[in-house]
């Protein structure tokens, strides 16, 4: 009855993430121990995610205010002046692209690591579930026919 076992390995990041210093919001540093139901873990998953997002906020303000001096800062000159600047609205634009789409890629992957981890979760669930039941077959099959096994075979034959 030996059933094959999937072992998990987790991904490298979730390494990274348990060894990236956990703050609460008053920030004092919190244990590593993933505990999802603990107050203080999730204030440090909540203030991380945070980080991430304030990043984003950040990165997007600087943009919004470049390309607001960009299109009200104009000056009137010639086409020379002008076109230095066409350039370096190009590059942003490109490596704003870029950026974007690394990070659509980071989200697909994320999606791709939550798929697997969701699905070993299920086996693993799916496993101890038929263990158990296995086992708990055997305890019936004991408690019930333990001194009348015998009689009940007999009355068989």
């Amino acid at each position: 009855m030996a059933a094959a076992r999937l072992d998990y390995i987790a991904p490298w990041w979730t390494y990274w993430l348990h060894t990236f210093p956990h703050l609460n919001f008053s920030f004092q540093v919190t244990d590593n121990t993933f505990r999802p139901e603990d107050e203080t873990y999730q204030q440090a998953l909540i203030l991380l995610a945070c980080v991430g997002a304030a990043g984003l906020c950040v990165s997007l303000l600087l943009l919004t205010v470049y390309l607001g001096c960009l299109c009200c800062c104009r000056r009137d000159a010639d086409d020379e002046v002008k076109r230095p600047s066409a350039c370096c609205v190009t590059w942003v634009a490109v490596i704003t692209g870029l950026l974007i789409c690394s990070a659509v890629g980071v989200g697909f992957y994320g999606n791709s690591e939550t798929n697997d981890g969701v699905y070993q979760l299920t086996y693993a669930l799916y496993n101890a579930n038929h263990t158990m039941a296995g086992i708990g077959d055997l305890v019936r099959g004991r408690a019930g026919g333990g001194g009348g096994g015998g009689a009940r075979t007999h009355a068989c034959h």
